[in-house]
């Protein structure tokens, strides 16, 4: 919620509201520039929200203002946020608000918006939310962060992709599998999509993912895997004929069909790129 009015503030503190995750009460503006810094870039590495200079709190509760002097204290706030802050915040937004009594008065509303580009550092640290305190995120949640939006997003496109690839495809070699072998024609099939996959392998926060969605991302491309390199075994030979290998066990004896083999591990793939899709969007 935007506080933009001096009714906006009195109505916090008429109702008593608590500061949280995403609100904070400063009766005054830190003297120390890391202070405001540190506060910013943990919302903007949390889930955004907003900071109110000249409201006096107690126990975390809003009780008053706090009337501060019309010093350039926006300026500042904007600088600090443009200049020790890396990568730079650039949404940031200041509000004054002027004591209608004493025009040489305000109170500073700062509001800082959830960044897609988290996380953000403060002199070598990096800070995040927790409840009504700003601290220094640990190690996981940092590699976490470094995951980001785009990279989920590519995440969750590839595998929107991959699941209708392993459906049409399961459908393609139904289609073939229904005739005897003298009848069938050599076909195409499509590898699946790894680009996004190999980069987080390689961004090296694969396990920061949590160990359930981590697990199944490694077994589903492991499956992946699999596929694809039978799919590239068809195209290096140009051929769908019976042959020995180490995809299916059942081969070391009689030999098998390679299309069978990519066929049976289609819906064990769609079922966990399902589940992972769940998991990424909740």
């Amino acid at each position: 919620m935007p506080y933009e009015t001096l009714a906006d503030v009195r109505s916090l503190i008429q109702s008593r509201i608590e500061e949280g995750l995403t609100l904070e009460y400063k009766e005054e503006v830190d003297r120390d520039s890391k202070d405001i810094a540190k506060d910013i870039s943990a919302f903007a590495n949390t889930e955004g929200g907003t900071i109110i200079y000249g409201v006096k709190s107690q126990d975390k509760i809003a009780i008053d203002l706090n009337w501060l002097e019309n010093v350039g204290v926006d300026e500042r706030i904007q600088n600090i946020a443009m200049t020790t802050i890396h990568p730079r915040l650039e949404e940031v937004k200041v509000i004054r608000i002027p004591n209608p009594e004493n025009g040489s008065q305000t109170v500073y509303v700062v509001d800082i918006p959830k960044s897609p580009n988290q996380p953000h550092m403060v002199f070598n640290r990096y800070y995040i939310r927790r409840g009504s305190v700003s601290s220094a995120m640990e190690d996981a949640e940092v590699k976490s962060a470094l995951f980001g939006a785009g990279r989920n997003a590519a995440l969750r496109y590839e595998i929107s992709k991959n699941i209708d690839l392993a459906k049409r495809t399961h459908e393609l070699i139904e289609r073939v599998y229904v005739y005897a072998p003298e009848q069938r024609q050599p076909f195409a099939l499509i590898p699946f999509h790894t680009d996004a996959w190999n980069a987080i392998v390689a961004s090296g926060v694969l396990y920061s993912l949590g160990a359930e969605l981590s697990k199944k991302l490694v077994e589903s491309y492991r499956l992946i895997h699999e596929v694809n390199s039978l799919i590239m075994w068809l195209y290096h030979n140009d051929t769908t004929t019976v042959v020995h290998t180490p995809a299916d066990v059942s081969s070391s004896k009689h030999g098998i069909y390679i299309p069978a083999v990519i066929r049976d591990r289609l819906p064990r793939v769609w079922s966990l790129l399902e589940e992972i899709s769940s998991l990424l969007q909740g």
